[in-house]
């Protein structure tokens, strides 16, 4: 999936320089930019989080948490995995409604008439795999074993605190 992501990410590169190109220098905009990045965007976004929440490359804002016990840390993180899993888990499950609500219809962009469900099943299908992500993150946090990617690596990697 991160693969996907990435080359969905280079499609759209590509497609603004065309588009911009195309404007500028030719006076000929390359049609349906803004749909085609939309919808690549959505399967970009979606495809590449579960991704990161398996290396455990969030954000985090951590101004409370640094601050209290190992205990209290612990209790946040569950917490935190819970309500990951409640919110993505109804996410999914919408988004997957959502979709075959709109191949039924027959939904398609204004512009070029691409159907829009398919980007909707990919968009479930992120949040479905970022949800049983987070899963797996609990289950290893609550047996005790190592979460973050880099507590499982051998190899150390430096580490960039902003």
């Amino acid at each position: 999936m991160h693969y996907a992501a990435g080359a969905g990410l280079l499609a759209i590169l590509f497609l603004t320089i065309a588009d911009i190109t195309g404007r500028s220098g030719f006076s000929n905009p390359v049609p349906g930019t803004v749909e085609v990045t939309s919808m690549l965007l959505v399967a970009v976004v979606f495809l590449a989080v579960a991704h990161s929440e398996d290396k455990g490359d969030h954000i985090t804002i951590d101004l409370i948490y640094e601050r209290v016990g190992e205990r209290t840390k612990q209790i946040l993180d569950v917490f935190s995995d819970l309500l990951t899993i409640a919110v993505l888990g109804l996410m999914s499950f919408q988004l997957y409604h959502f979709g075959r609500r709109n191949l039924v219809s027959g939904a398609e962009t204004p512009v070029l008439d691409w159907p829009i469900w398919p980007f909707v099943f990919i968009a479930a299908i992120g949040a479905a795999l970022y949800t049983i992500s987070t899963v797996m993150r609990l289950v290893l946090r609550l047996s005790g074993e190592p979460v973050d990617a880099v507590d499982a690596s051998e190899d150390e990697t430096e580490v960039i605190e902003i």
